[in-house]
């Protein structure tokens, strides 16, 4: 009996895996690894999610999703170097995806996790680095958001009161940023772009 299910497991890993593209056992978060140029299968899904991503070359690192009709959608990633960072996707696109297109010259990882594997905004101060997803109680009333970052590049913050509908546009600037804007009600999820580290101070 323990042979047959551990046979069955081992089939059910190898159905997850195309050319030079690796993945987890069931039931944990799903990782697949590469190098270079890839187009990455996904079981077709229209539920939003959030991928981590690592990258270690140092040209384009370029990341789309990829429609059930082969057209690519979402932009996830757009940088150049060395990455490491988390963003949402099916955000609000109803047309689901099936797959990735990858474009790298170096190794790299992506890691599929369920909204609820974002990180917790759960203290008032929040600090972090580059790109990522936080979670946080839904907001009520008048509540702002005050926020820093060092970087050079873009520096973009959505707030989420219902995942699948469109995002509020809180922040949207490039380089450093120092400002404190309006926290919509009802916001329970936050994406964070960026390239350099910040802080988030909820008031």
């Amino acid at each position: 009996m323990l042979r047959r299910l551990l046979a069955v497991l081992t089939l059910a890993a190898v159905a997850f895996t195309t050319a030079g593209v690796s993945a987890t056992a069931a039931y944990a978060d799903k990782k697949y690894s590469g190098e270079g140029d890839e187009v990455l299968r996904i079981r077709a899904t229209k539920t939003p999610g959030i991928i981590r991503f690592t990258h270690d070359g140092e040209s384009n690192f370029i990341i789309y999703t990829v429609k059930a009709n082969g057209k690519k959608d979402e932009l996830l990633v757009n940088e150049i170097g060395p990455y490491n960072g988390s963003v949402l996707y099916n955000a609000y696109s109803s047309k689901g995806t099936i797959g990735l297109e990858i474009k790298a010259d170096g190794a790299w990882t992506a890691t599929f996790k369920p909204i609820s594997g974002a990180r917790c905004w759960c203290s008032a101060t929040l600090r972090g680095t580059g790109d990522q997803v936080l979670k946080l109680t839904p907001t009520r009333g008048i509540r702002t958001m005050r926020a820093t970052h060092n970087g050079e590049s873009n520096f973009i913050v959505y707030g989420y009161a219902r995942i699948g509908s469109y995002p509020d546009l809180l922040i949207n600037e490039i380089g450093t940023y120092k400002g404190k804007v309006l926290l919509p009600t009802g916001t329970r999820l936050v994406t964070v772009k960026a390239d350099g580290s910040w802080t988030l101070i909820r008031r």
